[in-house]
């Protein structure tokens, strides 16, 4: 028997819930866009990127592909955002200028459409086991506790190591928020983290530590009349790390699709996958011609559905539409952006630590063998210990190899098929398999059943 949702995957919820339920989104995803664009832009030299275009077009883009994927592609309630693999790869060919990481861009999203027209992605699926599922899914929520720490310490300029007492207030809120998504039924459960954002976000008011003055002091309209900062040129450096790049996202968006599917509809995957990786690709094009970082399929959306068990893809929508929005109102931009970062972390927090327990029962849905424990543990280990590495680390790989080596989850998703298909292959380990009708089928947690 699958999650008991308040609201399932192509429920309509009531215009006034949905607009909500996309707040409570937008609300969550919209620091990550903020640190993503900031981070990119200050990465080529002075003047050679207008950060407040960069911004407006991250958050056009991250806006109108999630809405695209939820409506049309994937069809999953996941959040399209800026590629971790995309942001290195940009940072790491800055020196090139805007104009090769363009060309480069535009290559790599070309690639990924080629490889799901000529029909390669069936033979990757097949490789997703529930071992490997599980993995990925601990290793999304442990892979991000670096920047979750930053948030619930508030680590910034004035405080680089963070502060005691907001650790502290951040663990309260997160204690919070649990016990609201256990406790409320019916609506009210699906917006208990937004219920627990606004509580935190009141206290830090009170603690003045809220900076509510730059919502009445942003404008109310904002539009950049460069849509492309230049023409594209294409260089073969730019074009194999990019090719490099979207081979990890590809990665990522198979873990992402696989992750929410077991929660929600497995059923759907063997369409989804092709059609969300194709507008992956899309959406790497698109990007490339706008000179921003192109998107991928974020997965942060599994835990914060089992908390709110309000898993409707048309929420997402709206949250993709919120984020459309902000690009051209600042003053949307600013609310969206006045939630403390503790308080972000905190929710964050709740939602990946749902996450972690799906992740257990995955891999826990088939009988274990001594061979399995080492298949899940040893990659969960080195995949989490990979994200608190300093990337100077890996200063003296190649380009290429950086994308790869730098990203624990990429490092995780390779470890784990290595060990569950090379090393240590069971014949007679459950896998997705070849129903012989040509359609994939994806493994079923226990407990859990395909809806009709």
């Amino acid at each position: 028997m699958k999650p008991d949702y308040i609201y399932n995957l192509d429920d309509r919820p009531p215009l006034r819930y949905a607009l909500l339920y996309g707040f409570q989104w937008a609300f969550i995803m919209f620091p990550s866009l903020i640190i993503a664009a900031t981070l990119v832009a200050e990465s080529f030299p002075q003047g050679q990127i207008d950060k407040i275009r960069f911004l407006q077009f991250t958050l056009l883009t991250s806006g109108v592909f999630t809405a695209l994927q939820t409506l049309w592609g994937h069809r999953f309630p996941l959040l399209e955002g800026p590629a971790t693999a995309l942001m290195l790869a940009f940072i790491l060919l800055a020196p090139l200028g805007v104009e090769a990481v363009q060309g480069g861009m535009i290559i790599g999203g070309g690639l990924l459409i080629l490889t799901v027209l000529s029909r390669q992605l069936d033979r990757v699926s097949r490789l997703f086991t529930p071992n490997v599922i599980g993995v990925i899914l601990m290793l999304i929520a442990l892979g991000l506790l670096r920047p979750l720490l930053g948030f619930m310490t508030g680590a910034g300029p004035g405080h680089p190591q963070g502060e005691g007492w907001t650790l502290l207030i951040s663990i309260a809120l997160v204690l919070f928020m649990a016990t609201l998504s256990h406790r409320l039924e019916g609506f009210w459960k699906t917006i208990s983290i937004l219920i627990g954002m606004l509580a935190g976000s009141l206290l830090f008011f009170f603690l003045g530590r809220l900076e509510w003055q730059r919502v009445a002091a942003a404008s109310w309209l904002s539009l950049s009349a460069r849509w492309a900062p230049s023409l594209p040129e294409f260089q073969w450096t730019a074009a194999v790390a990019f090719a490099c790049a979207y081979l990890a996202v590809m990665v990522n968006n198979l873990g992402s699709l696989q992750g929410i599917a077991v929660i929600t509809d497995p059923a759907r995957l063997p369409k989804a996958v092709p059609r969300g990786i194709l507008v992956t690709g899309a959406a790497g094009i698109v990007c490339g011609v706008l000179g921003v970082v192109g998107t991928v399929s974020y997965s942060m959306s599994p835990g914060v559905i089992l908390a709110n068990r309000m898993a409707s893809r048309y929420a997402v929508t709206y949250c993709g539409l919120f984020l459309f929005a902000a690009a051209f109102f600042p003053k949307l931009a600013a609310l969206l952006s006045l939630v403390p970062a503790p308080v972000v972390g905190a929710a964050l927090c709740v939602g990946l630590g749902g996450q972690v327990g799906i992740g257990i029962a995955t891999v826990a849905s088939q009988p274990l063998s001594s061979r399995d424990y080492f298949v899940v543990g040893v990659p969960v280990l080195l995949g989490t210990m990979v994200a608190f590495l300093p990337q100077t680390l890996f200063d003296a790989l190649p380009g290429s190899l950086q994308i790869f080596v730098g990203n624990s989850l990429i490092t995780g998703i390779f470890l784990v098929l290595v060990l569950e298909h090379l090393l240590l292959r069971n014949k007679k380990a459950l896998r997705i398999h070849d129903d012989g009708g040509g359609k994939l089928q994806a493994p079923r947690v226990r407990g859990q059943h395909h809806r009709d």
